[in-house]
């Protein structure tokens, strides 16, 4: 295991206790906008990464999703932080939420990890090496027909509405076996990589959404694109993560060519 790997897996150990703590103290919940809140979890696990990072990595830029919103994108040593992925998962008391923490050098990615928390599920990457969960190796799916694809989609049904792409979503979720929708991109992004789902499609994410996870896909053999089909990088807001067997007919469809 690598010096990065024991530090990542370590820091969302870290974050998962601070978690609990917090809960345990009590929740206190603030509106950041409509539709988006945090909690002090939220806070509490992001001061204790960004305290370690600034311990370990003095000289690293730090993005995170509360306090951090604002980094370099092409800085030599970047942290991007999701202290909790799938807030209001959490709030409600379902189980479908994780922390999350990649680190990039000068925009491209080099290590990620997520923390399934409640499923006590560790997922890591590293460049150069296989995706592993608790360990072990993971791999994409192998479903080769988009009939038998298990899918899954972003929430936000007004943001794919305001885009364009509902009906053709709505062509996708006919022919395929299922399309679900859990609220959690690391466990969209990360059921893909552990071959649980055939793909998964995102409409408005934050780097901090998908920064590991997309890496973590495409280290167990995914493809990951924006919805043009487009490489991806931390300024990318629209995802399209599979197994690859049927990528391009899905875009096709999500544009109304299929």
């Amino acid at each position: 295991m690598s010096g990065m790997q024991q530090f990542i897996e370590a820091c969302l150990k870290g974050a998962a206790q601070e978690i609990a703590k917090a809960r345990k103290a009590g929740l206190t919940i603030k509106a950041k906008a409509r539709n988006d809140k945090a909690t002090s979890a939220d806070l509490a696990a992001e001061k204790f990464v960004v305290g370690e990072i600034a311990r370990e990595f003095p000289d690293s830029a730090v993005l995170s999703e509360e306090s951090y919103l604002k980094a370099d994108l092409e800085h030599g040593s970047l942290f991007v932080i999701d202290p909790i992925d799938g807030t209001h998962n959490f709030i409600q008391g379902i189980p479908l939420w994780g922390v999350s923490i990649a680190h990039f050098s000068k925009g491209k990615p080099t290590a990620g990890g997520i923390y399934l928390v409640p499923q006590q599920e560790m997922l890591y990457a590293e460049k150069g090496k296989h995706a592993t969960l608790n360990g072990k190796k993971i791999a994409v799916a192998g479903t080769a027909k988009l009939e038998d694809f298990f899918l899954l989609c972003d929430t936000r049904l007004h943001r794919i509405s305001e885009q364009g792409f509902l009906p053709h979503l709505v062509e996708i979720e006919k022919i395929s076996q299922h399309t679900r929708f859990l609220g959690s991109t690391v466990h969209d992004m990360g059921y893909v990589a552990c071959g649980r789902a055939d793909a998964c499609m995102s409409f408005k994410l934050k780097p901090y959404d998908f920064a590991a996870a997309a890496f973590i896909a495409e280290r167990a053999g995914a493809t990951a694109t924006d919805l043009e089909g487009k490489p991806w990088g931390l300024s990318t807001e629209r995802f399209l993560v599979s197994n690859g067997a049927q990528h391009r007919r899905i875009l096709d469809v999500l544009h109304g060519k299929g």
